[in-house]
């Protein structure tokens, strides 16, 4: 019996281990009607990166996937309605990351590394003072959502409130997926994001400040301002891009480092910011926090043995790409000295992930600030055999992960 013959991606079993089920796709079906969701899947690399090289080809905009109701996507429609990076192509694209990537710039990220080291210090020292810790909840949650809020401008007292709309709209997504109904808490939260956001988009254009928020609706060097709608949506996306990614990396390097304890000797014995980047990036490869991307075929295409039909939708999987072997040699196996070049976790092209460089920086320092405090880590008792990976078949990583000092 074959995996595929009913493969469901909202099924547990797929979340908690796609990667078998990726191995068939690939060499059986690397062209794959997903009925439920009425998309066509492309897993092998050549094909996923095609995909992503060709924006004119797949387009970002006005993506339908079946299942959610009418109503809710009409809900939906009302609040996130604005063009942000994810879901424009050029010429809005190009205007939008014009103006949004001056705050990505090398400079500008590796200048944010000493107050990205403070923070995982004083979170690694909080959560390793315990016998056992959540590792999700004692840094690898906190350590980015903090970071961005702070890069936006948002004020420290309504923190609270920017972290609670990030986790809502991260489950509220694989939820809608899977149920086709979105949650009131959801709309709630939306509604309550673009309200704030709207309010300090205002407040920043009459009195900016050195944030990011200011730098996006004050425009300049040529670069249209954006709108507070615009603000709120690249915030949205920014979530996404600089926050969800670096969570569920670190997340999963932890599962990796600890399931392959020989690996994990390598790291203890050569503790470097390099030997922490090159943790990071194998795990980028070896377990994607982002799985697949959805995106609109323009016209009819031949790929993959097959014809995707114009206007189809199509979903990439870059992690099954990342395990394809024409690429990566032995791609199951976690391999701290890999040449991880031409992996595709942050995407490729104009829709490269802005939050990339952020993401690379937050993790190799939080892990070596870790491997300086707790260099032997275990699983906790209390800590599931099976990981909590939540409904989602698009973002990767574990909802909780208890650990002990050993």
């Amino acid at each position: 019996m074959s995996l595929l013959d009913n493969l469901d991606f909202f099924h547990p079993d797929f979340i908690n281990n796609p990667y078998p089920y990726y191995a068939e796709l690939r060499e059986k079906a690397p062209l794959f009607w997903m009925q439920r969701l009425q998309v066509h899947v492309l897993s092998r690399y050549e094909d996923v990166a095609y995909v992503l090289k060709n924006p004119a080809l797949f387009s970002s905009v006005d993506i339908r996937v079946s299942g959610m109701r009418r109503q809710d996507r009409a809900e939906l429609k009302e609040l996130s309605s604005v063009s942000n990076l994810v879901n424009s192509d050029p010429p809005v694209h190009t205007r939008l990351r014009g103006l949004v990537s001056r705050a990505f710039l090398p400079k500008r990220i590796s200048e944010m590394e000493p107050r990205v080291r403070e923070l995982s210090r004083g979170l690694v020292a909080e959560m390793t003072a315990q016998d056992e810790f959540d590792f999700m909840d004692g840094l690898a949650s906190p350590l980015p959502v903090t970071i961005i809020a702070e890069m936006l401008g948002i004020e420290v007292s309504r923190r609270r409130d920017f972290k609670r709309w990030s986790d809502t709209l991260m489950s509220s997504t694989a939820e809608s997926m899977r149920t086709g109904k979105v949650s009131e808490e959801a709309i709630r939260s939306s509604r309550e994001m673009l309200a704030y956001m709207t309010e300090i988009a205002q407040k920043r254009r009459l009195e900016p400040r050195g944030d990011l928020i200011s730098l996006l609706v004050q425009g300049g060097e040529g670069a249209e301002a954006l709108t507070p709608e615009e603000v709120n949506s690249f915030a949205i996306v920014l979530l996404i891009a600089g926050n969800e990614t670096t969570t569920n990396l670190l997340g999963n390097a932890l599962l990796a480092l600890i399931r392959n304890p020989e690996q994990y000797e390598w790291l203890r014995r050569n503790p470097s910011r390099e030997a922490c980047a090159a943790v990071a990036e194998e795990t980028l490869r070896y377990d994607s926090p982002v799985l697949g991307l959805m995106r609109r075929a323009t016209k009819d295409v031949e790929l993959a043995g097959g014809k995707l039909p114009a206007e189809s939708t199509v979903m990439v999987l870059m992690a099954s790409a990342n395990h394809d072997p024409r690429k990566f040699p032995h791609p199951e196996r976690f391999d701290l000295q890999r040449d991880t070049t031409g992996m595709l976790s942050f995407g490729h092209g104009i829709h490269f992930c802005l939050g990339a460089p952020l993401s690379r920086l937050e993790a190799p320092v939080a892990l070596q600030e870790l491997m300086e405090r707790a260099p032997r880590l275990g699983f906790a008792s209390r800590q599931p055999e099976r990981v909590d990976y939540g409904g989602s078949f698009i973002l990767r990583g574990p909802r909780s992960l208890w650990l002990r000092k050993s």
